[in-house]
């Protein structure tokens, strides 16, 4: 009897008992969201004393100036005097969360605290200052370049030029659809309050279910408050919805407005075509009728009005009976022949206006002293 009481000992001692199927979900969005706002209640209060201690001892002026680098060194104090030493803060404490390694499923270390608190704390700061200086230095040596007509670029120019020209879309970007995309995945899923946790890996799990701990024949029992088979936490998916509904209606806004810009580009694109077109052969136009008005000008046959004069002076000449003499300085030096239409070149010399036309068509200047003409400058004369 004894021998079967040792035996069904040994076998109890050798089985292991299964393991508790305890239900510990991670914090609760609400909680989470409880202990986000507690600490930013908290930091505000410690940057505002901050912020009249240094106006006390540096003055308004350099606390104003400084006004970035207070609020920042504020939130590093806070969460480097819990976060980073490993205790909670003031908001965790108050929701009963606890921060937890997301990949191995235990207390984050000290690497991984510090690099949450840089992320959280410093990054910003030194994003925001980094972009500044390269924005002011980019219009700097826009002004530089300008003065001087420098086409040289250093990696600094560059540098400055990429940050004024991309990362303020990206910025812009970023704040408009990432953040609110991300918001919307935490009312999803309720895991990564802040970018800072994410990119760490680092979530919240709450308190309130480690209550205390015994160790039963080897195994770690945990006595603690658990959900019940049809209970539910509270979350936010609602929320997430119409972040969703809202980034799906700004989209289609959004795509809409460019296809429309698009559009209204083309157009004016088309129609500023269609005028420079309209222009060039308004000015062909011109140029065509300008060379047709020089053609009748100087071309015979068009002088209707020189034929008449001509007619009217054959019946002068005809009517009137001259002398030799007289009828010899009435010739012209062109055509040896009395003159028809008596035209003056601009040196005072008279020639027919047919034969003064031809010469300066041929060669503009005076038959008889050379000197330059030009044939808008002829001057016929009447009742010579």
């Amino acid at each position: 009897m004894s021998n079967i009481n040792d035996s069904n000992n040994s076998n109890n001692n050798n089985a292991k008992p299964n393991p508790l199927a305890l239900n510990f979900p991670s914090g609760a969005q609400p909680d989470i969201i409880r202990a986000n706002q507690k600490d930013v209640y908290y930091l505000t209060i410690l940057q505002e004393q901050m912020s009249t201690v240094c106006q006390q001892f540096l003055g308004s002026r350099l606390q104003h100036q400084w006004q970035k680098e207070i609020n920042t060194l504020s939130d590093f104090c806070y969460y480097g005097l819990t976060t980073l030493l490993g205790t909670q803060t003031l908001g965790e404490e108050y929701c009963d969360l606890a921060q937890i390694n997301q990949y191995a499923q235990t207390y984050p270390g000290v690497i991984r605290r510090a690099t949450l608190v840089f992320v959280h704390t410093l990054l910003p700061y030194i994003y925001s200052r980094t972009i500044t200086e390269l924005k002011r230095r980019g219009r700097r040596q826009q002004h530089v370049r300008n003065d001087n007509n420098n086409e040289s670029i250093s990696l600094k120019d560059r540098a400055s030029k990429f940050a004024t020209v991309w990362l303020q879309p990206l910025q812009d970007f970023f704040v408009k659809n990432v953040q609110p995309i991300h918001l919307a995945v935490f009312y999803f899923f309720g895991a990564y309050y802040n970018f800072s946790k994410r990119i760490t890996g680092t979530r919240y799990v709450s308190k309130e279910e480690w209550d205390f701990e015994i160790i039963f024949e080897g195994w770690i029992l945990i006595f603690t408050r658990q959900l019940g088979p049809h209970e539910q936490r509270v979350g936010y998916e609602v929320l997430g919805v119409l972040i969703i509904a809202q980034l799906a209606i700004q989209g289609s806004l959004s795509l809409k407005k460019r296809m429309e810009a698009r559009k209204r580009i083309q157009e004016e694109e088309k129609q500023a075509i269609k005028a420079q077109k309209e222009e060039q052969s308004l000015i062909a136009e011109n140029k065509n009728e300008a060379v047709e008005d020089v053609k009748e000008l100087v071309d015979e046959d068009d002088f209707d009005f020189m034929d008449k004069f001509e007619e009217e002076k054959d019946e002068a000449e005809e009517e009137d009976d001259l002398d030799e003499d007289e009828l010899q300085t009435l010739k012209c030096a062109l055509c040896l022949e009395p003159r028809k239409v008596t035209t003056s070149t601009p040196c005072g010399h008279l020639f027919c206006w047919s034969c003064v036309i031809e010469w300066c068509q041929n060669k503009p200047e005076c038959p008889l002293c050379r000197s330059s003409v030009n044939i808008s400058h002829l001057i016929p004369l009447n009742n010579f």
